[in-house]
């Protein structure tokens, strides 16, 4: 009977179909999500919802039956990855773009080799500000995914990250419009209709479409198809440098070496409509992918150390190749043929199918890029619910959560742009969006900096030395009469014990709980995250902006206002920053003030218990009467005190 008993609730455990529960097979399990967007942490991820310990997905088809061609093609399990193979490799496919290819020739030829290598250092130098304010914010605070999105919103609040967020996503998907739209004038040229603009535009078109099958596919597949495209993009840029000593061109206005071209390029020759700061706004989108790795942050092992190195070594990477196209290209070629041959780097290369291949890779490469991040931080915003209404571009497919809404919305965004046209007329538009957003990242730090030294003056005031003989009996026996004492000490770092060694209880005990924001770490890049340069940083960009297109800037600047304004009203109840404690005006009142001299009084407001004999107090109940405490006793009895620094003079 026992055994009839048992295996007939054997039968009917195994006809419950639990994954209508979300209780199924691991791959359900993997597929619950939380509401705040990230994925279950009781599942294969660890804390910060980035780490995974279950199986691998690149031997996923040793793991399972699924049919073959499933898991070839697609993601069976969630990938994860380093340095080297997520960061590195995505940030120097999106920095070393099609404007290096095409456009580094008419750079030299409008500036001239010094101001064009003064334009790709401060390129670099304002660009290399941003990536040290956020890797100093990857440090000292948790990164989840979500990329510049999380990470400005989780510093300055989801508001301000919402408009942020909103502003990155479209200037990512007009730099998307500008990399295919390079590929579709090279394209194009090679198969006889360069003087067709709706060739140009049908080649782009069907340029995004291919990238959004693979990006469909998955990361694994990004990841795979990014190797290669760096690959072929070293390769040509070798076969650049070897063809510069190895043989001429004099046709097509390349002089080699020994020409003293380098002397009549030396200087600028602006034409009418150009300045530096133009010339500047067309370069400078070719920097503008150096977050990619950040936007990856929820594929990555360790997001706060593979973030920081992968990027840092891309940025110097890209900055060598950079410099070499210009000076190669100023000391060889004639400064017509700069001007007019926007191919000409091809003419100085060894191989040309090498350097076109190049070339088409750097277009590919930057998009594939910009369509890979752009969707997930669209989609990190709606599963926030930041901005009502878009909600329903949070939803993802697979384990790895692909954004395919966010994708449309992106892909359609680019089929726009591509429509407007020309490299030279959307690049000072992706500028604009960019320069603002690594503006806020500038700020974020300097904001998270200061944050962390008033929290940690609040906590030294209010810290007191316990010496031995101050714990008594009677500590023990309101620990008995009151037992959540034992577990405020215990979130405090207090000791319960009585037994303590005097060494161990003479040591400072902290009454306020642990903050969230570290202190800098002792990595080899921290010494370089400094406040003062990323607020140097914000102000400059601004600057910059006005100075390349001051329209543009102030359209850009007014939508994100305005969406601040929108996420304000429809949605007033998002996440607060963790550096939402620091007051930017209250701060530079104050600087100005002790700058002329004069002294500042300030106050704070205390909580405190009415021992002081002969001290006038004002009584404040802390806990009210609702249903939160409707069995507590009323023992808590403060006072409010309140005391103002007086200045005597001497």
């Amino acid at each position: 009977m026992e055994n009839g008993y048992s295996n007939r609730e054997t039968n009917r455990k195994e006809d419950i179909n639990w994954s209508r529960f979300g209780l199924g097979s691991e791959s359900a399990q993997r597929a619950r999500a939380n509401t705040s967007g990230f994925i279950d942490l009781s599942n294969d991820y660890g804390a910060g919802g980035h780490q995974a310990s279950g199986a691998n997905e690149l031997f996923a088809e040793e793991q399972g039956d699924a049919p073959w061609w499933k898991s070839n093609f697609f993601i069976s399990q969630p990938v994860l990855f380093g340095t080297w193979d997520g960061v590195f490799t995505s940030c120097l496919i999106n920095i070393f773009g099609v404007i290096v290819f095409l456009r580094s020739g008419w750079i030299v030829g409008q500036a001239g080799v010094c101001s064009a290598i003064t334009i790709v250092l401060f390129t670099v130098f304002t660009a290399l500000i941003s990536v040290l304010s956020a890797v100093g914010i990857c440090e000292r605070c948790r990164i989840e995914s979500g990329g510049v999105y999380f990470v400005v919103a989780h510093t300055m609040g989801s508001r301000f990250g919402g408009s942020l967020g909103l502003l990155y996503c479209f200037g990512q998907a007009v730099g998307c419009a500008l990399n295919v739209l390079g590929f579709g004038e090279s394209m194009a040229e090679l198969i006889g209709f360069g003087d067709s603009k709706w060739a140009v535009r049908g080649i782009a078109m069907a340029a995004v479409l291919l990238l959004s099958v693979i990006n469909v596919a998955g990361v694994k597949w990004v990841i795979k198809l990014q190797f290669i495209l760096l690959l072929i993009l070293l390769s040509a840029g070798l076969d650049f440098m070897v063809g510069s000593f190895v043989h001429t061109d004099d046709g097509n206005g390349f002089d080699g070496w020994v020409s003293d071209n380098i002397i009549k390029n030396m200087w600028s020759k602006y034409h009418e409509g150009y300045s530096w700061f133009t010339v500047f706004g067309v370069f400078f989108p070719t920097i503008t992918g150096v977050l990619s790795g950040i936007n990856m942050s929820g594929d990555l092992k360790a997001p706060s150390t593979n973030i920081p190195n992968g990027t840092l070594s891309a940025l110097g990477t890209g900055t060598f190749l950079y410099l070499v196209f210009v000076i190669f290209l100023g000391a060889t070629c004639q400064r017509d043929a700069l001007l007019k041959d926007f191919t000409i780097a091809k003419d100085v290369s060894v191989i040309h199918v090498l350097f076109l291949a190049g070339l088409y890779v750097s277009s590919m490469s930057s998009c594939l890029g910009a369509m890979y991040g752009t969707p997930r931080v669209l989609q990190s915003i709606a599963l926030e619910n930041v901005i009502p209404g878009i909600g329903v571009l949070g939803t993802g497919r697979g384990p790895n959560k692909v954004p395919l809404y966010s994708m449309v919305v992106v892909a359609v965004v680019t089929f726009a742009f591509i429509f407007i046209g020309e490299i030279n007329t959307l690049a000072p538009i992706v500028t604009m969006p960019f320069l603002l957003t690594y503006a806020a990242i500038d700020y974020a730090y300097f904001a998270l900096a200061q944050t962390f030294d008033i929290r940690h003056q609040r906590e030294q005031r209010f810290h007191r030395p316990r010496m031995q003989h101050q714990i008594s009996s009677d500590d023990s026996e309101l620990d008995r009469l009151f037992p959540e004492r034992t577990r405020h000490k215990v979130l405090r770092g207090e000791s319960t014990s009585n037994s303590a060694s005097p060494e161990e209880n003479s040591e400072t005990i902290p009454i306020t709980p642990k903050i969230n924001i570290h202190s800098k770490q002792k990595n080899w890049y921290s010494n370089l995250c400094n406040r003062w340069l990323s607020l140097f940083g914000a102000a400059l960009k601004i600057l910059i902006m006005m100075l390349v297109n001051w329209y543009y800037a102030l359209a850009c600047i007014t939508a994100v206002f305005l969406v601040w304004l929108y996420i304000g009203t429809a949605n007033p109840a998002v996440k607060p920053g963790i550096a939402s404690e620091f007051r930017f005006l209250r701060w530079l009142r104050i600087l100005l003030l002790r700058c002329i001299g004069r002294r500042v009084t300030d106050y704070e407001q205390i909580v405190n218990t009415p021992v002081h004999s002969g001290l006038e107090v004002t009584s404040t109940q802390l806990n009210e009467d609702n249903l939160d405490f409707p069995n507590r006793r009323r023992y808590h009895q403060s006072a409010t005190v309140e005391g103002y620094t007086v200045s005597i003079d001497d």
